[in-house]
């Protein structure tokens, strides 16, 4: 709803100025921007019919070192305010509230505060808190402690070299963080690609570094930064621009003086010639290779035009594993995996390629490998097919709703609002048809896109190559590095401080817990809607169909039962998943495929799916083949998905050489990214079926797996065709999701079968319990799951479990790991589907104490030691969870999961009504379900 003084530039509504009004008819949207006169600060309103509305309240946030300020006030600044004087008001929100999105972000020169909700009066009761909490903080130096970094006495029980060690919620996150090779690329890349900007610093803090920040650092930054009238307001959604304008000035603008604008960032001075460096990371594995990364400095982000201009050059040279830069790399055998990025974010954008499985000392070779291949480019030139593939993949990426799993309106707040603060015009990220015929109109010219890359890349100077090199040892050193700091740092410090210091931050916490949290506003059960969410999915036959507005975008997978898979085979069968539609098929080669797939869709991939039954040791598992396109392309897309029915084509042994030794490269290098979930899946394992078969498929045996077929692929071709003969036996349905006005004329040309499908999946496998233990990976935190088998989804005690996991996350695990623990996360997870429950802890420094926390949860919860107010709370958590917004491209295969796994509209109900009307006698009684022996796995650095 739109006041119309507000629909056309120069309107006004009270201090407030329409300075841009704007149709975005391809979005069936509206643009408003306005500036609050009396403070100078920016308003930006997406007007349009989505009922999940969101703010996002976003500032410049500039670094001047890696000491991670930045980031430490997103998080300290969200640990009680003026008006809302209460420990922890985001966390006691999230339980607060029915809200779709809540988080708070640093990024490299902006922090920003989005929430979203689908419920109006919820959505102001975010918004107030948030307004407080940014505008108003504590910033108390408890939460400094707690949040950033502080010293504590060693574990006796545990001695180190060092009398001290560092702790603090931020300092363990990074330290977790710089554990991860993209992390370290990235602060190394800019570093020396912007070496005169704030980006050459690390704005979520180098570990090394944080240590040095101190409470008034924190405090000046905010009074620099976070003044309103240097803040963006954004909105988006339906809710009404007046209420949102009214209560900002009343909540934030009013009486508020203003300050001068934040100057823009000066240009980064330009080398003369390109600049080498060298960095390292850490690896848990001798053969692990290198990364080389060659980086270059483009075009200011204020040139937009141009910008999106490199956006479509960055396509036609990478998107792909046929695209013309992409394999020269990989068949040049100097690295296993090429992936390229170009940050539209930074006040001028740097494109980034990135080799990884290299050996460190060709990267000459490989630099010049890159320039021979541009120029290859240029030579040829790219054909009129070729860009309009790529200008369809754009065109795709920019229409396409909530396909990032965040809302629409955020996707739309970093599309268009970041460059706004770079004093960019917000209009060119948003419109899509014009800025695309614009495009193609200069691309009639052929020297037009080879002249961007003659003058961008391969003339331009300001280039950095960046050799990573593999170091198993740099973790211990990096550990060693830090107790010599702190034995300094011990010789000066008295003890008994140190002791008083700790005692006064765990008897703050101890009050802190015991606060009222009566001043928050909260959403109640009686706004909760008391119906389960219903999918409408019409069938005919093996052809289920959706219908749903999809901004003219055809969502279609195939879907194929599983029929019994040998135990040996399941690892093989999530292989032949990761690369199936990465292959040839029907007399195509792979580089035609994917250039098909480039040219009339927006991607296909292939997945595994478990569809557990009542009986959470039964499964009605698929395999399937995801696809979407926009509409004019929906019959190359079903074409596409019928042909690959009957399988595609293994026989290319180079090809498939090729695609291990990527996944081998991409499965060690993100070995400490995902340790958690391999801790979880591990823990698991043993528990049941499900747990088995999906640690298969994606736990360390697979992993295992990939580097034992890397070492001898040519045994694959042979293998991959008999499981996929034995896949593919069954006969298909077609799930999709379309606007129903393209429905009817879509079935007809799936067309309907009546073939039966052949599936005899049994699942009867041997899977023996799985003993507690932990495995080291390159990371000086620990990444635990502690696992339990209870009840499945149809037992009377499944709904009071799924509370009691939002029950222990925030009223006992929460508290216990991140505020006093120093942990970066922690919390429960129930899964009534597998009747699995477990707990875990991630990027956490203090595994013992974990453990001793995690053994006392159930005692916590048995006993009832949670009041009503968090019951309730936990109660709203969890309808929370299952009323999250599904986007429409998962509609149809939500509602086809619950049809196959018997998941029927009346269970479903049940389980919803159980959740409302629970006691706290229910939560108690079912918490017996977790009094047992339980599995704990935990992979972590040695050091540690």
């Amino acid at each position: 709803m739109l006041h119309s003084a507000l629909s056309f530039e120069g309107g006004t509504h009270g201090s407030f100025l329409v300075t841009r009004y704007l149709p975005l008819d391809e979005l069936h949207a509206s643009l408003i921007e306005l500036v609050h006169v009396p403070t100078g600060a920016s308003v930006m309103h997406i007007a349009c019919d989505d009922p999940e509305n969101l703010f996002c309240l976003s500032f410049q946030t500039l670094p001047p070192s890696s000491n991670g300020v930045a980031h430490v006030l997103e998080h300290t600044v969200l640990c009680g305010s003026k008006k809302f004087p209460v420990k922890d008001p985001f966390f006691s929100m999230t339980r607060r509230s029915l809200h779709t999105y809540m988080n708070a972000l640093t990024g490299q020169d902006f922090t920003c505060y989005p929430a979203s909700s689908q419920i109006e009066k919820d959505f102001y009761n975010l918004l107030e808190v948030y307004l407080d909490s940014v505008f108003h903080p504590l910033l108390k130096e408890i939460s400094f402690l707690q949040e950033g970094h502080r010293l504590e006495l060693a574990d006796v029980a545990h001695p180190k070299t060092s009398p001290l060690v560092h702790q603090g919620v931020v300092f363990n996150e990074m330290k977790g963080a710089m554990s991860q090779l993209d992390s370290r690329l990235w602060e190394a890349l800019a570093a020396a690609l912007t070496p005169d900007l704030p980006y050459a610093h690390n704005s979520g803090g180098n570990p090394k570094e944080i240590a040095t920040l101190t409470h008034r650092d924190l405090l000046e930054f905010h009074a620099t930064f976070y003044h309103p009238s240097r803040c963006l307001f954004f909105f988006y959604g339906n809710l009404n621009l007046v209420k949102h304008l009214d209560f900002i000035e009343q909540h934030a603008l009013a009486g508020v003086g203003k300050m001068a604008p934040l100057p823009p960032l000066p240009r980064q001075r330009r080398f003369t010639q390109p600049v080498t460096a060298e960095a390292k990371y850490p690896v848990a594995e001798a053969e692990t290779k290198g990364v080389i990364s060659i980086a270059w400095l483009t075009a200011p982000v204020a040139h937009q035009e141009e910008v999106l201009a490199l956006c479509l050059i960055d396509s036609l040279l990478m998107d792909t594993d046929a695209s013309p830069l992409k394999r020269a790399l990989l068949t040049s055998k100097l690295c296993t995996e090429a992936e390229s990025s170009l940050d539209v974010e930074m006040s001028e954008v740097p494109y980034t390629l990135t080799c990884k499985g290299c050996d460190c000392d060709q990267a000459n070779a490989l630099v010049a490998k890159v320039l021979s291949a541009l120029a290859e480019c240029v030579r040829k030139r790219f054909t009129h097919e070729d860009i309009e593939a790529s200008l369809h993949q754009l065109e795709f990426q920019r229409t396409e709703i909530g396909a990032e799993g965040i809302p629409f309106g955020l996707s739309l707040f970093f599309r268009a609002a970041i460059i706004k603060q770079h004093g960019c015009d917000a209009k060119q990220a948003l419109l899509i048809h014009s800025l695309f015929d614009d495009l193609r109109a200069k691309c009639k010219d052929p020297q037009f896109l080879t002249g961007l890359i003659q003058r961008h890349l391969i003339d331009n100077a300001h280039r950095v190559t960046l050799v990573l090199r593999p170091d198993r040892g740099l973790d211990a050193a990096e550990q060693a590095a830090e107790e010599k700091g702190l034995e300094k740092i011990a010789r000066k410090v008295d003890p008994a401080k140190i002791k008083d210091q700790m005692e006064h931050l765990m008897a703050a916490q101890a009050t802190m817990e015991k606060q009222s949290l009566a001043c928050l506003p909260k959403v109640t059960l009686k706004d909760v809607p008391r119906k389960t969410r219903v999918i409408e999915l019409k069938r005919d036959k093996n052809v289920f169909v959706s219908p749903q507005f999809t901004n003219k975008i055809v969502y279609a997978d195939f879907v194929i039962g599983l029929p019994e898979i040998a135990a040996t085979d399941l690892p093989l069968l999530s292989m032949m998943t990761h690369f199936f539609t990465e292959m040839g098929c029907k007399g195509r080669t792979f580089e035609e495929m994917l250039s098909y797939q480039q040219a009339y869709t927006g991607g296909l991939n292939a997945s595994l799916a478990l569809h557990v039954t009542q009986n959470a040791d039964v499964c009605c598992p698929t395999f399937g083949v995801h696809g979407k396109a926009l509409e004019r392309n929906s019959d190359r897309l079903i074409e596409l998905l019928k042909e690959m029915t009957d399988g595609v084509d293994w026989s290319d042994q180079a090809r498939l050489g090729e695609l291990v030794a990527e996944e081998k490269t991409q499965l060690q290098n993100r070995l400490a990214k995902n340790g958690l979930s391999y801790a979880i899946q591990s823990a698991l394992s043993g528990l049941g079926m499900a747990g088995y078969v999906y640690n298969q498929w994606n736990g360390l045996p697979y992993y295992q797996r990939v580097m034992q077929w890397a070492k001898n692929p040519e045994t694959l071709p042979e293998a991959l065709m008999r499981l996929q003969k034995t896949v593919l036996e069954s006969a298909p349905e077609y799930v999709v999701t379309c606007e129903a006005d393209v429905a009817s004329d879509l079935v007809p040309k799936i067309g309907v079968s009546t073939t039966q499908s052949k599936d005899h999946w049994q699942g009867a496998y041997r899977y023996h319990p799985v003993a507690s233990h932990v495995a080291f990976i390159p990371a000086p935190v620990a990444f635990t799951a502690y696992g339990m088998r209870t009840v499945g989804y149809q037992h009377k005690d499944a709904p009071f479990l799924w509370i009691a996991a939002e029950l222990l996350k925030n009223g006992y695990l929460h508290p216990e790991i991140r505020e006093k623990g120093g942990a970066y996360g922690g919390g429960a997870t129930y899964a009534p589907t597998t009747g699995n429950f477990h707990f875990y802890a991630y990027r956490d420094p203090k595994l013992a104490r974990t453990l001793t926390v995690f053994q006392g949860a159930a005692t916590w919860l048995a006993e009832g030691r949670f009041s009503e107010e968090q019951l309730e709370e936990a109660k709203l958590s969890s309808i929370q969870t299952l009323d999250a917004p599904i986007p429409p491209s998962n509609r149809a295969m939500v509602a086809y999961s619950w049809q196959r796994a018997h998941r029927t509209v009346e269970l479903r109900q049940a389980f919803r009504d159980h959740i409302l009307s629970a006691s706290k006698s229910d939560i108690t009684a079912a918490a017996t379900h977790l009094m047992q022996p339980a599995v704990t796995v935990s992979l972590l650095g040695k050091e540690l």
